[in-house]
């Protein structure tokens, strides 16, 4: 970022969450991963105050965080402009991409998982919990925005709110385009014999994309190969795509379904616990995060604000509207878009790479989003603080007042059983 920038930028490297989710993710299963991560405050706001908002940011796959610096300096100017203050950003390449893979290159293994990076996004927020007070919201990108999703039902109240931009959750891996992303990842040119002549190619290969992001693409998704002019992609084109499909060549089935003669081997729980999905969307790939969240999607609890491309083809008007009416709509959930809880704007002339083509869209659009958002947090918080703060300690760690009353006449209440139990 410029010397202009409106940020004081620190870089931090910290351990990752311990164990990941697959075996062959690193090179043993102890083996101890780092995250770079970059911090952002905002040099209009050297005295942060309680209520400052906290912004969480989640990249696509194979795209360094920096990509993201325009969409942080138009979101930190227009909050500025409506009234909101903000405190702080911070963003964490994947543990095995940008510069956190090159920093973990010794490690890593073949098989990451989509949980790792939300849980090393816990793990961060823990991390640095004194700088990182409520309200806290997330904003992610494609295979970021489901990691924040995931996050979500890992910890439902810690995120007030999430803009998903382009977030890849689908019923299936056809559905969510998986194999034409690993096709055109695996058959792009990763080498170049100089930076000049790999700048030409992105300048021709990203022309819609927004001049400010292009250049930090040609000045952190490359990285310069040893006692040679030559330059490759700081993500390798295998750990990009890795995210997309997970390998089921051996055709193993998902617990509980019944065998058939198509099925080469049983149920595997060290390797392959987590088959997902119809039958003809499980072999020889599948891939099962986007498929879970798809199923959990109703008990999203923060609110969400989906930014889709209107040539993006994972947000087809049908998969947009799906996800729209799904939403938060079930127990633990937020109330969905009826309760005005979740919106959708589709931004035109724009695909799956929307952050980077129509950088001041996706800013205003998230700036009106988290004023709202940041307004209606301060009005839970003063509904949770009244009256908890002028209670002595004891009386706010006893049981409210109108409990015994209340058990009283739950023990008197008929002890015969239901005549049937509604599922969860």
């Amino acid at each position: 970022m410029a010397s202009s920038s409106p940020f004081l930028i620190t870089e931090h490297v910290i351990d990752s969450q311990h164990v990941r989710e697959y075996p062959r993710a690193t090179r043993t299963g102890d083996d101890a991963l780092k995250l770079v991560v970059k911090q952002y405050t905002p040099k209009s706001n050297p005295d942060p105050q309680p209520g400052d908002l906290t912004i969480i940011g989640a990249h696509g796959s194979g795209f360094p965080k920096e990509l993201y610096e325009p969409i942080w300096e138009g979101v930190l100017s227009q909050l500025n402009d409506k009234g909101i203050r903000v405190r702080s950003i911070w963003i964490a390449d994947i543990a095995n991409q940008a510069a956190s893979g090159v920093l973990n290159g010794d490690f890593l293994g073949n098989d990451p998982s989509w949980f790792d990076h939300a849980r090393d996004l816990l793990y961060m927020i823990n991390h640095f919990k004194r700088d990182m007070p409520r309200p806290i919201v997330g904003v992610g990108h494609s295979l970021g925005a489901g990691q924040l999703v995931l996050l979500s039902m890992l910890h439902p109240r810690l995120l007030t709110s999430l803009v998903l931009i382009e977030p890849v959750i689908e019923k299936d891996m056809y559905t969510g385009k998986g194999p034409i992303f690993v096709k055109l990842s695996l058959d792009k040119k990763d080498t170049w014999e100089s930076r000049e002549k790999a700048a030409s190619n992105f300048k021709k290969q990203f022309k819609t994309w927004d001049p400010r992001v292009l250049e930090r693409w040609l000045q952190y998704g490359l990285r310069s190969l040893p006692d040679s002019d030559a330059v490759t992609l700081t993500t390798s084109r295998d750990q990009e795509v890795m995210y997309y499909l997970r390998p089921n060549f051996d055709n193993r089935k998902r617990l509980g379904s019944k065998n058939d003669p198509a099925t080469l081997s049983e149920h595997d729980p060290c390797f392959h616990a987590d088959i997902i999905g119809p039958a003809h969307a499980t072999y020889p790939f599948y891939r099962y995060e986007p498929i879970l969240m798809w199923n959990l999607l109703r008990h999203v609890r923060p609110s969400v604000l989906y930014l889709f491309g209107d040539r993006s083809p994972v947000s087809t008007p049908d998969l947009r509207e799906e996800k729209l009416t799904r939403t938060g709509t079930g127990i633990g959930g937020s109330g969905g878009w009826k309760n005005n809880r979740v919106k959708e704007i589709t931004i035109p002339k724009t695909g799956h790479q929307l952050p980077f083509e129509n950088v001041s869209r996706v800013c205003e659009e998230t700036a009106g989003w988290l004023k709202q958002e940041v307004s209606r947090w301060s009005e839970d918080e003063a509904r949770i603080l009244e009256g908890c703060l002028d209670d002595t300690p004891e009386a706010r760690a006893s049981v409210p007042k109108g409990w015994q009353e209340h058990l009283n006449a739950c023990l008197s209440k008929p002890t015969a059983k239901p005549k049937s139990q509604s599922k969860l």
